[in-house]
Parts: C-alpha cells; structure tokens; sequence
C-alpha cells in the first residue's frame, strides 16, 4: 500500500477551500495534534499531542493538599525538562492559618519535585509570607540562569533562587522560615551617607593634597546583587592657612593638609552579605572601588557602625559610569506584567510611588505661607572709643568712612543719610600687597 504523505509547513489552516484543491502545506481541520517539532524522526509531520498525565502529588506535613488548591501560575523550562508553578490553597486543614502557598518544581527527567518556598504564616496569624491569591494570577515569569522572577499584580515583584534551599515552617503553627524582604526584587541600600574624618599619618604619599574626594558605599547581597550607591559624603578636605601668591594671585594654602580619611559605615542588615566602599573625585564622573569587604570572613555583625582607614596605597577597581545615574532601583510597587529585553527586567502596567504621610500615617499637605517681614535701619554705630580688635578707617565713595575689623568685620561710621535707605551695600577691595602684619598697614 503506498504511503502518501503531505506536508504542513506553512501550518496554515484553510476551511474556506475543499480539500481536493488545498494547496500543498495547508490543512482543512486539525485536533490535538502539534506541528513544527516531533517526538520522532519526522521533523515538521504532523502528530498527535500526548494528553496530560499526573505525574505527583502535592501535599504539606505529609498530607495532600485540599480540593480547593490552585495552580496561579507555571513556567516551562525546556531547556532543563523543568516546569516550575505557584500554588494557592486557602482551605488547608492542616496550617494553622488555613493557608498553605507553594512555589514547586518538577524535572520530567529525572522524576523530582521540588519545593522551593513553602509559605503558611507571615507573623500575624492570617496570611502567609508569599501572600498569594488565586484572583491574581501570576502572568509574568520568567526564569534567567537560576533566579526566577515573577509578579502577579497584587504583591510587589519577587524572585527566588531555584538553586537555594529556603527553610520551611518548622512546624503548621511556626512562622515561615523566611522573610518578605529576602525574595523582593529591590534592595535596599544604605539610607545615609558614610561619616567621615580627615586624618594626618605617616604616609609618605598624599593623594587627597590637591583632590576633592568624596565618599559613599553600597551593599552586595547573596546572589551577588547590588543595592543603589548611597549618598555621597562632604569632601574629605582640611585647607591650611592662607598663603597669598602675589605672583601667581592665588591662595597656596589651599591644600588638603591630611592624607587619610577614616570612613565610618554601616554594616546594613542580614541579609547583607558584603559592602563595597566608594570614592569619586569632585570633578569627576568615575566612581572607584576603594575595598570589597565580606562580612562573614572580617565577622562584622549586622546593624553595627564599623570604621575604616582611606589612603592611596593601591589601584582601585572603576565602576561602570551608568552607577554615578543609578540613584535608586526603578522597581513598582505592583506590577501586571514583566518580561526581559536587553538583559534588563521590564515592568508593565505597574504601580508605582509612595503618598506622602506623617508618623501616624496621615497625608502630609505641603501648604506654606509667607509674611512680609521688614525693619528700618537703626542709628549708624559709633566709633568704638576702645576695642581690642585693630582696625583701619578707609574712606570710600561720598566719603563714608568705614571701619574694617581683621579679618573681614565691617562697621559704617556716621554715614550719610542716603545710606539708611538701601537694604544692602556691595563693594570690592584688591590690597595687592602682602602685608605681614597690621603695622605694616598703618605705616603705609
């Protein structure tokens, strides 16, 4: 018997054609069958698709989850014969809260589930920590190396790694064994700026004599993610006395008289597993790494102030110049929908910003109003008859005599009348002569 075959590559299918004039490629009518790949040798036939088949059984403290579970969301990995889904079941009768939510895996390969989070009870007896809710369906997933990404419109974007062992509730009256914060997209950075104190040491070099360095931080957590560069510090500058340059006209006691800086931070909380310190120079957009500091290796325990020495002793690691940009991490508050493109996670349909309130939770209303407030000017001040601060008398422009008080005092002495009229009075002085000392000023 001969064996005719036809084929469907251009997987059209065309019911307003009989089918002895189809033309070749397109079909009439098809039903549980797949096309464009195969089980077997013949690439691009049409075969039937196998149906679904259970292949386990869910179930919490040895016991299978109620009817009532749900599957809210599933993600296929085929590279790995993995699918990854998101259980709900709100009846349980075995938690203590009645809520058991689930985040399970299953390889088609070597026949093991998986359970990656299992989540019954947040801390406050009524809901779990993952929060999930089976009208809120989980519709972006996606799944990048061995973190997965996923939001569902009702809790803020989460992730896991599928490669990390999270601790279950010990028991169905426990807590979960893991907090709402350790699987949110965003973290945290430094609130605050590192404190700072210009040092004078030993050391022979002097890298911050004529530069203004600047100081920040930021946290690396344990997937080797990092949070958002904290504010940068004042500049580590001490300027020594004036010195003027009558040659060159410039100040040449403005240099930095220290070489070090201690830099005092922040150890950040527990689930920081390390912290980069920063410099950038004033005129500069390159930040530089100055140490990679491990917190379990120096044993820095968390929440706690640590100090350290800055000198130049060493070539920093530069930064990509994106991170001087990076003032915070642009993840919402909710999102719908979430996908990736260029090797960055994008959000879709999402919620974002915060309402402004007090301590008590009420809106804060940003209302002012202003007031015109104004005085006359007083009597003109008399010449001191004694004052242990030495002075020189100028007379200037109509003849107003003022008094200049070293180093930068003025006093108006019996000015004319139109002088009460003004709010305020500009005027320059250029000595370019280095006087050494008030003498020198009245001999001359």
């Amino acid at each position: 018997m001969a064996n005719i075959q036809r084929n469907f590559v251009a997987g059209k299918m065309n019911k307003s054609l009989d089918e002895r004039v189809l033309p070749n490629g397109q079909y009439v009518d098809a039903l549980n069958v797949r096309l464009g790949s195969t089980e077997q040798s013949e690439v691009g036939a049409v075969e039937n698709t196998k149906g679904n088949e259970q292949v386990t059984t869910l179930r919490y403290e040895g016991s299978p989850l109620s009817s009532f579970a749900k599957c809210i969301g599933a993600l296929e990995d085929g590279a790995n014969e993995t699918i990854y889904w998101f259980v709900h079941d709100p009846l349980n009768t075995v938690s203590s809260t009645g809520i058991v939510d689930m985040v399970v895996s299953y390889n088609t390969k070597t026949n093991v589930l998986t359970y990656h989070l299992v989540s019954i009870n947040s801390g406050d007896g009524t809901t779990s920590t993952l929060n999930f809710n089976d009208i809120y369906l989980i519709t972006g997933v996606n799944l990048i190396e061995n973190l997965l990404y996923w939001t569902d419109n009702y809790n803020p974007p989460r992730f896991i790694n599928v490669n990390r062992s999270y601790n279950p509730p010990a028991n169905p009256s426990s807590t979960d064994g893991f907090s709402a914060e350790s699987i949110l997209v965003i973290k945290k950075p430094p609130l605050n700026s590192p404190e700072i104190n210009p040092l004078v040491t030993f050391s022979q070099d002097n890298f911050l004599e004529e530069n203004l360095i600047c100081f920040a931080y930021r946290y690396r957590y344990e997937d080797d993610e990092y949070s958002a560069i904290s504010q940068f510090s004042n500049p580590s500058f001490v300027p020594g006395s004036f010195r003027f340059n009558q040659d060159s006209m410039l100040n040449e006691g403005m240099v930095n008289v220290t070489n070090s800086c201690e830099i005092t931070y922040n150890s950040g909380g527990p689930l920081v597993k390390g912290i980069d310190l920063l410099f950038k120079e004033s005129n500069g957009l390159n930040v530089k790494v100055i140490e990679k500091l491990d917190k379990s290796e120096l044993g820095l325990a968390n929440d706690t102030e640590y100090t350290y020495i800055f000198n130049n002793n060493k070539i920093f690691t530069v930064l990509p110049s994106s991170e001087i940009l990076r003032l915070y991490d642009n993840v919402p508050k909710l999102a719908q929908t979430q996908t990736f493109m260029g090797n960055r996670l994008v959000y879709g349909n999402y919620v974002d910003g915060y309402d402004l309130g007090d301590g008590n939770g009420y809106e804060v209303k940003l209302e002012y109003y202003t007031d015109l407030i104004s005085s006359e000017l007083g009597s003109p001040l008399p010449y001191p008859a004694s004052t242990s601060n030495p002075g020189i008398v100028l007379t200037f422009y109509k003849g107003w005599n003022i008094l200049v008080l070293l180093p930068v005092t003025l006093r108006f002495l019996q000015p004319p009348q139109e002088i009460q009229k003004l709010l305020l009075h500009i005027f320059y002085l250029k000595i370019l002569i280095v006087y050494t000392s008030f003498q020198s000023v009245m001999i001359l």
